[in-house]
């Protein structure tokens, strides 16, 4: 008669490891890119990045939701600065002092 064998042990797998930062999912890849992309549009579309901001916020993870906060504020800032931007006539001044 021959031994049983012991149950197979697979919890040194891929997805095991990510716990130390080794190995990234693909869906923690996807949420890193929508906290970029969040960033950039905060920026550069404050109303858009505004509302990524409030998705991003509203994730259940606490390591991705964090980041929602400062994209809305930073969203906010910069909508307050593209607003004194075009307010004050920095882009549509047509006299230049180059002019020979």
């Amino acid at each position: 008669m021959s031994a049983t064998r012991p149950p197979e042990d697979n919890h040194w797998t891929v997805e095991y490891i990510s716990s130390n930062g080794a190995a990234t999912t693909p869906r923690s890849e996807r949420a890193h890119r929508l906290v970029v992309l969040g960033y950039i549009t905060a920026v550069a579309l404050p109303l858009i990045g505004l509302v990524l901001g409030i998705f991003i916020a509203t994730r259940p993870t606490k390591a991705i939701s964090k980041h929602g906060f400062w994209i809305i504020v930073v969203s906010i800032l910069a909508l307050i600065a593209w607003v004194l931007v075009f307010t004050s006539g920095l882009l549509t001044e047509t006299n230049s002092d180059l002019a020979y």
